[in-house]
């Protein structure tokens, strides 16, 4: 049997599972989100719409914070060389984590009566302020579980002197998580200054702090899983690092463009924001990179088709549909449509959703002592999840297309009615691929749920009876660098036609109302990136899964290691 090296490793465990649960709820919202986008009235009254959004909003943000602390107690003793410090606040923090999401979730429907909870000024039950729905006292409670994290990765690591990068990332994306929660503590009437403030913790967040502890999760998964070496991923790490906050930090601006804020934010805002790409770019690189560092067979393939769906969908959807909206004049056009939750959907749930269920698929098995296991249900779920979220996004982004020339561009009245049948083949698409995504959802966590647990064939007999011996061509041969960034670069080639696309907004033959050039770019731009993305990752796993097979029986020759800057 697989054992563990350290005891405390197991406390990961219960926010890994806590993790899944939370992610089906959070997916059942969203397909009701998507029910109610074709029937307004369903539900109407009981739970509305801004509820279910909040519900939907919170529980991910809850489930994806389950998946980082699970793989950082997970990883934490490795990196350390010793047992987690202070297990008993580790058990008190799971206990508050759930406390706070059943809290949560039910003074969110407070939100339909116009109940804040107001006392010193300040609204303890909810506050409806977009990804901060929490009132203060989950506020406090979440403080205080973040305090905690912060206390056990600082006293588990080794002394200062003995960092490296991977500790130094993790260190002070903890203290970062922690210090930027307080921007959100208080209650400012002005509103363009209470966004100013709350772009402060949703900003530095999700394109700061977590950006820098999934740099930091990611390059240690793969010293784990290639044997990578660990100056290597430091080095990358480092570099990863230093280009987000660089980036990062004034890119917050591209929030200020429409808020009330001064004009100047619009010039700066554009320019910092199109460097925020820099360090995706980076960590896309550097996967390919440590992945091919050697050619020893995927011992876990669907640890490693999450992670790599992680970095993949943070290129295509923070990166570059993050980048076809920084600019203040596509930004006009498309802030507030659903060009926004295209972009939004693949960078949440595919950068930080995805790293945490990729950690699971890696720490689960070692925990249950599996020293192999059936992993096509894994397999499954991955295919299910991914081609469900990019076909999400797809019918996000070209409804969204929609949305901005008939009610920005023509100004047609929503609630009249021209909006909505406008846009009516792209609200039932949504529904359609989230019944993908929610099959997806169920496969993943009934397969991790149960693994170890159920009764299983031996894992050589369901290999001997699906695999065949191939020749290494085709598909599935060795995937070079060179092809690697040709696959990029046509990523974002289309990423600089839909650009192009939300620019023709501005263009006066389009004000005058022709649509053709918009569309058409549209139309171009984002199934072109869609399908890229799909087929690029099916290369990558296609090469990466021949080497299970023996190429000595084939003949062919490999062509030479691919290199690890360091």
């Amino acid at each position: 049997m697989i054992k563990i090296e350290y005891q405390t490793q197991r406390l990961s465990l219960r926010f890994f599972m806590l993790m899944l649960v939370l992610f089906v709820f959070q997916a059942g919202f969203g397909m009701v989100l998507a029910l109610q986008q074709i029937d307004p009235t369903l539900l109407a009254g009981n739970l509305n719409f801004n509820v279910i959004r909040a519900e939907h909003l919170n529980l991910g943000i809850i489930w994806i914070l389950c998946g980082f602390i699970g793989t950082i107690l997970f990883v934490g003793p490795l990196l350390s060389h010793r047992e987690l410090a202070a297990p008993w606040l580790i058990k008190f923090l799971f206990y508050a984590v759930v406390a706070v999401t059943l809290w949560n979730v039910g003074t969110q429907y407070l939100a339909q009566t116009g109940v804040a909870g107001w006392w010193l000024g300040q609204p303890m039950l909810q506050e409806g302020l977009e990804y901060l729905e929490a009132g203060r006292i989950a506020d406090i409670v979440i403080l205080i579980g973040f305090c905690i994290l912060c206390y056990v990765v600082l006293r588990t690591f080794p002394p200062r002197r003995d960092w490296n990068e991977i500790h130094w990332a993790l260190g002070i994306g903890v203290i970062a998580l922690t210090l930027v929660w307080l921007f959100g503590f208080f209650f400012i009437e002005r509103l363009d200054l209470q966004e100013y403030f709350r772009w402060y913790v949703v900003h530095y967040w999700v394109e700061g702090v977590w950006e820098v502890i999934h740099i930091a999760l990611v390059g240690f998964l793969l010293v784990l899983m290639f044997d990578a070496k660990v100056k290597s991923v430091g080095y990358a790490v480092f570099w990863g690092v230093v280009l987000v906050w660089l980036s990062g930090l004034l890119g917050n601006a591209h929030h200020y463009f429409w808020v009330g804020t001064p004009e100047f934010w619009q010039f700066w805002g554009s320019l910092f924001s199109a460097l925020e790409p820099l360090p995706l770019i980076f960590c896309f690189w550097h996967v390919y990179l440590d992945a091919h560092h050697d050619r020893r067979p995927l011992k876990n393939a669907p640890a490693f088709y999450f992670i790599l769906g992680s970095v993949v969908l943070e290129q295509v959807g923070a990166g570059i549909l993050g980048f076809t909206m920084t600019f203040a004049l596509t930004n006009v056009w498309s802030h507030g449509t659903w060009v926004t939750p295209a972009h939004a959907h693949l960078a949440l749930f595919g950068t930080f959703g995805m790293l945490g269920i990729g950690a699971a698929y890696y720490a689960v098995p070692l925990m249950r002592g599996l020293a192999d296991y059936d992993q096509r249900w894994g397999k499954l779920s991955f295919w299910l999840l991914f081609v469900g979220m990019l076909g999400m996004a797809f019918a996000f982004a070209l409804g969204g297309t929609v949305q901005v020339f008939v009610y920005r561009t023509l100004g047609l009245d929503w609630f009249g009615g021209d909006v909505f049948p406008a846009m009516n083949l792209f609200k039932i698409l949504v529904p359609v691929f989230g019944v993908i995504f929610s099959i997806g959802t169920v496969t993943l966590v009934y397969d991790l749920l149960t693994l170890g647990h159920r009764h299983v064939a031996p894992v050589a007999e369901l290999r001997g009876a699906v695999r065949r011996d191939p020749p290494i061509a085709g598909w599935g041969r060795y995937l070079t660098g060179f092809e690697a960034g040709m696959w990029l670069l046509a990523m974002w080639l289309f990423g600089a036609v839909i650009t192009f696309g939300l620019l023709s907004f501005n263009l006066p033959v389009v004000q005058a109302g022709d649509a053709t050039l918009p569309y058409l770019l549209a139309s171009i731009g984002y199934p072109g990136l869609l399908l890229v993305t799909l087929l690029f990752v099916w290369r990558f796993l296609a090469s990466l899964e021949m080497r299970g097979y023996e190429p000595e029986s084939t003949g062919t020759v490999l062509p030479p290691m691919a290199p690890v800057v360091g």
